[in-house]
């Protein structure tokens, strides 16, 4: 009796415990769906606006920039304010540079000598940046196509492209006395986003573009022969102070992260004046140390004026300063060197020759002097430096045009190419250089 009894309450408390079992599973079950609807709503859908300032290009622009990144339920809307500066580059959508054709004589050009001219700007510009840059110029726009990506300019035609559109067919031209690739925040047009609503805090402070900065680009300041002879010579020697050009002219060259000459004069003791036969003075070195040199260019054809050994001596104190040379050198070997940089991201190589020229002018095996012109060599040194090199610059000593008049006079025969610098530049391009430049 007693043991059935116990056997009863044993089978009774066991079903307890499995009805206990499936209670606890019913509300874990219950607890679960309440807990998935709280933790995954709905997705939340981004309402963000924009105004008729804002283009269909920009409107992609700004949305391909925060869908990835923010969802927010209130109301956001976005607008687009032109201005000829920015100060928080974050924020701007595109860029608008002032240009020129390559060939045009103007450098520079104001927000008031535009009023009421006309300017030019690509086709593919949406009607909403066109009006705004006709707006905030106070201009007449016109659109023209864009072909081989450049615009056909006249020789007098302005015309404001994108940033990224910008190639060496054009020339940058400064803008209300800024130049745009000096700071990359003025000397140009910009349009620059910005956001209104309870939460647009969160979408303020992304980036909206992938614009270079200062730090993301190599500068390179290139001249023509720089001879401190003739009536440099002498003035420099009349005023006694060899800083006395590079301090005009010195800040100016030295800006870049590489400064380029072309020396072709030799420095030397007890240097005498001449006007054909050229040497320079020591203490005028002082005139390039302050104008910051960091590359010589050797192709002259007088650097051996007063001898091999000069020029020799010239060098090494390039060397001793910590300057590269270019185009000429010690010897034939150390002449044909190529110079390859790498900063800022950058690879460029340098190369230098000097076309035909008289006796005494070429290094050989044993003396220093210039690279010649060999196109053979030339077709190698090119193919060498496309496996280095994002960018191939030649420096070219081509020959003179003598025409010296007294005072300053148009002289049609020197303001065109000569000979047949310009078939023997445009074949250099077609080997490969990316920038020809006539020293």
């Amino acid at each position: 009796m007693y043991k059935g009894v116990a056997e009863k309450k044993k089978s009774s408390k066991k079903r307890t415990v499995i009805l206990g079992s499936v209670s606890l599973l019913l509300g874990i079950g219950a607890f679960l769906a309440l807990a998935t609807d709280v933790i995954a709503p709905e997705p939340i859908v981004n309402e963000l606006s924009f105004d008729e300032s804002v283009s269909d290009s920009e409107q992609a622009q700004i949305s391909d920039a925060i869908d990835p990144l923010i969802e927010y339920e209130q109301n956001i809307a976005a607008s687009i304010q032109t201005s000829t500066t920015t100060d928080k580059l974050s924020s701007v959508l595109g860029v608008y540079v002032p240009v020129m054709d390559a060939y045009a004589v103007q450098q520079r050009i104001t927000s008031e000598q535009l009023v009421g001219t006309e300017i030019v700007v690509p086709d593919s510009l949406d009607q909403e940046i066109q009006s705004a840059l006709a707006s905030i110029l106070s201009v007449t726009v016109t659109a023209k196509p864009v072909n081989n990506h450049v615009l056909e300019l006249q020789p007098d035609e302005i015309a404001f492209i994108p940033i990224d559109q910008l190639n060496f067919r054009y020339k940058l031209l400064h803008f209300d006395d800024s130049y745009y690739l000096d700071d990359f925040i003025s000397g140009a047009i910009f349009r620059q986003v910005s956001f209104d609503g309870d939460e647009s805090n969160q979408v303020s402070n992304l980036t909206y573009n992938s614009l270079q900065t200062s730090n993301e680009i190599y500068t390179v300041n290139m001249t023509g022969v720089t001879a401190l002879t003739r009536v440099m010579q002498r003035k420099l020697a009349q005023v006694g102070d060899p800083l006395y050009f590079s301090e005009f002219i010195g800040d100016f060259l030295s800006d870049a992260d590489l400064t380029h000459i072309s020396n072709e004069v030799s420095f030397l003791e007890n240097c005498s004046y001449s006007n054909s036969s050229f040497c320079s003075p020591p203490e005028f070195i002082e005139t390039l140390k302050a104008s910051g040199v960091d590359l010589v260019e050797l192709t002259g054809n007088h650097n051996n004026d007063r001898g091999a050994a000069a020029n020799a001596a010239t060098i090494e104190l390039y060397e001793n300063l910590g300057w590269e040379t270019l185009g000429g050198g010690l010897n034939t070997e150390d002449a044909a060197a190529p110079v390859n940089i790498s900063a800022e991201g950058s690879n460029i190589t340098f190369l230098g020759y000097n076309y035909p020229d008289g006796p005494g002018v070429i290094a050989s095996e044993t003396a220093a002097g210039g690279n010649p012109y060999d196109r053979d060599q030339i077709i190698a040194d090119i193919a060498a430096a496309k496996e280095a090199s994002d960018f191939i610059i030649i420096g070219i000593q081509f020959w003179e045009c003598y025409a010296y008049p007294d005072g300053y006079i148009e002289y049609p025969t020197c303001d065109v190419p000569i000979g047949q610098q310009e078939s023997v530049f445009k074949d250099l391009i077609d080997l490969g250089a990316d920038m020809v430049v006539g020293s």
